[in-house]
């Protein structure tokens, strides 16, 4: 849903970035690592490493920022300090800038002051499967009994 709202929504900014799986990289590679591939994209700098500071973003980057409207994604935080890690809050980017960030803990959003939160709504049971048989098996026909049994007991667990 990120996705398509983002590809929907990007054309209208004049700078824009999606960070996928922000939890598990954050996690593997450092949020700073992040830090820089972002203001990679917005600044459209190949190297924004120089303006990672410990903790923030060096001032030059900031005032660049704050005249730039962007559109920004986090993908699957899970810490509200990542979003004020990687967006300073809101008052790194310029007027008409949107964040969207995607997370499993409504708490994550509550906690960093999100100005609205959508909650999206889980799939019935038979829609669910229909998307795992299409995702797992790589096809959208009827499975094996088995198969239906196993895919059951799968999504149960992701409950």
């Amino acid at each position: 849903l990120a996705t398509a709202v983002f590809n929907r929504l990007c054309d209208g900014f004049e700078g824009f970035c999606f960070l996928k799986n922000v939890r598990e990289r954050a996690e593997k590679y450092g949020i700073d690592h992040l830090k820089t591939e972002l203001l990679s994209k917005l600044l459209k700098e190949e190297d924004a490493s120089p303006f990672v500071t410990p903790g923030g973003i060096t001032n030059f980057a900031k005032k660049r920022l704050s005249r730039t409207k962007v559109l920004v994604v986090l993908d699957d935080v899970n810490d509200s300090d990542q979003m004020e890690d990687l967006c300073g809050g809101h008052t790194w980017f310029g007027t008409s800038s949107r964040i969207i960030v995607t997370t499993r803990d409504k708490h994550v959003l509550v906690k960093a002051d999100a100005d609205h939160i959508h909650e999206v709504e889980t799939l019935n049971s038979d829609d669910s499967l229909r998307l795992f048989s299409l995702n797992a098996f790589k096809q959208n026909c009827t499975i094996e009994a088995e198969q239906v049994e196993l895919s059951k007991r799968v999504l149960n667990y992701c409950k």
